[in-house]
Order: C-alpha cells, then sequence, then structure tokens
C-alpha cells in the first residue's frame, strides 16, 4: 500500500549510555528471532526453520509448533495470536497452541525482507530489514508511517536484524549483525541514536532481541553463534512525556 513516508535524520550519540549486566548464555540455542509474551509469561522464538518454540523466561523449553511455512524468519506477539513472517512477504497468525488463524498474507506491499517484527502497542509494527538497511513504522493496514535508514545513523546501523519497543522508556531496540556492528541500538522514537553497546564479549552475530519490559530483562539471540543471552538493561534516558512505572515480573517465571 501507499503511505505517508517520512524519512529522519539522526543526531549523535547521548554522553549517557544504556546499562546492561549479563546474568546467564543458553549455549546451542539459535534465536533469529524473540518476543516477550506476558500472556503465558515467555518467549517466543524463531530459528528460520518451519517451527516456533516457546521458552520459559529462564530459557526452558514448554512447548513448540510447526508453522507449515517454508521458514519463519521474525515473529512479534498480538493480543491474541502469534504473528510469524517468512522473510519473503508472507505473513501468518497462530493461536498460542500452534493452530492457524488465518491463510498466509501480506501485511504491507513494501515488505519483503523482514529481519526482524515487533507489534506495538497502538496496533502498529516496527519492522527492521536489511537490504536496504532501515526501521520502519507500519500501520495496521500495511501504510508506511516512518522510514528511517540505518546508513544515517552515527554510527551506521548497517545489517540491522531484530527489534523491539520498551514502553516504559519509549526507546527502541534493535540489534545489527556481525555484518555491521554486532551491537545493540537504542533509538529514541524520533530515531536519535541515543546508546550503541558492543555484544561481541557475549556472542557472536546478533540478530534476535526482546524485552520483558516489567523487569528490564533483555534477551539477545545469537545466530551464528548459536546462543541466547540474558541481561538486565537500564535505558540511557525516558524519551516519552508519561512514562510508565514497571510492573510485576510475570506468574509463571
Amino acid at each position: 500500500m501507499t503511505g505517508i513516508t517520512l524519512t529522519l535524520a539522526t543526531c549523535c550519540t547521548s554522553s549517557a549510555e544504556a546499562e546492561i549486566f549479563h546474568r546467564q548464555t543458553i549455549p546451542d540455542f539459535r534465536a533469529v528471532s524473540i518476543a516477550y509474551d506476558a500472556l503465558v509469561c515467555g518467549i517466543w522464538v524463531a530459528n528460520e526453520s518451519n517451527e516456533v518454540v516457546l521458552l520459559s523466561t529462564f530459557g526452558k523449553e514448554i512447548r513448540r509448533f510447526d508453522s507449515g511455512m517454508r521458514s519463519v524468519r521474525s515473529l512479534t506477539v498480538e493480543e491474541d495470536s502469534i504473528l510469524v513472517a517468512s522473510g519473503w512477504g508472507e505473513f501468518r497468525r497462530f493461536d498460542r497452541d500452534g493452530r492457524a488463524l488465518d491463510a498466509p498474507f501480506r501485511l504491507s506491499e513494501t515488505l519483503y525482507d523482514t529481519e526482524g517484527l515487533h507489534r506495538d502497542a497502538d496496533g502498529s509494527f516496527l519492522v527492521v530489514e536489511d537490504d536496504p538497511s532501515r526501521l520502519l513504522r507500519i500501520a495496521a493496514d500495511g501504510t508506511v508511517l516512518m522510514e528511517l535508514y540505518g546508513d544515517s545513523f552515527d554510527p551506521p546501523m548497517t545489517e540491522p536484524q531484530g527489534v523491539t519497543r520498551d514502553p516504559y522508556s519509549g526507546n527502541v531496540l534493535v540489534v545489527d549483525d556481525n555484518e555491521g556492528l554486532n551491537s545493540l541500538f537504542e533509538l529514541a522514537p524520533d530515531g536519535r541514536v541515543l546508546s550503541v553497546t558492543p555484544l561481541s564479549e557475549y556472542g557472536f552475530d546478533a540478530e534476535g532481541v526482546a524485552l520483558q519490559p516489567e523487569t528490564g530483562t533483555l534477551y539477545v539471540g545469537f545466530d551464528s553463534g548459536q546462543a541466547l543471552a540474558i541481561f538486565d538493561w537500564i535505558p540511557t534516558e525516558i524519551t516519552i512525556d508519561t512514562p510508565l512505572e514497571r510492573g510485576p515480573d510475570c506468574a509463571y517465571s
């Protein structure tokens, strides 16, 4: 669909920096896309096979299901479903038991190479692609609301692979893989770069990212490194006018 595209300039990183504190790493586990689900107190994971896996917040497998798709490249959580993307423009919804809720469809005519996907609270989607490198906000009807090119960032974000947003700070988190900086970018809602945190100390080829916002628990999946790392995360700054107070952890952690 055709929509208004906003290309926003970005500026240099802030003098303050976000903080991450490593908790643990789950080895021998491929996670190219990750999404936190408070309803089941777990983490949905895509590993670029046809399967989707649900882990507890401590990394224990709860269930898995076959998507029936060629592969699942990215996924996100909606109120009543899990939305998965093949990476070639095809999307499909499933319930939390793995039952398909619809036939494959196109979310937007502009989306093909969907490397990362996050449904925001207002029903719009944050999407990252790496060819070209860009971060988009897509309305539920497919209209492009925002378009940011990673090459314009300082430093450049050349291979974005995963995206999520912290509703308490307002900040968007994007991981750039090993062909880029193998780092976590923290962005203000307008695309301003707040911090860039190197991740090579913890793993190789960062591709998935998710946040349990109530606790500030950050999950990063490393593709070639075959690992899932878990951190405590503190944002650089609050970038929304009315920040929320962090709630309690979900009941089943």
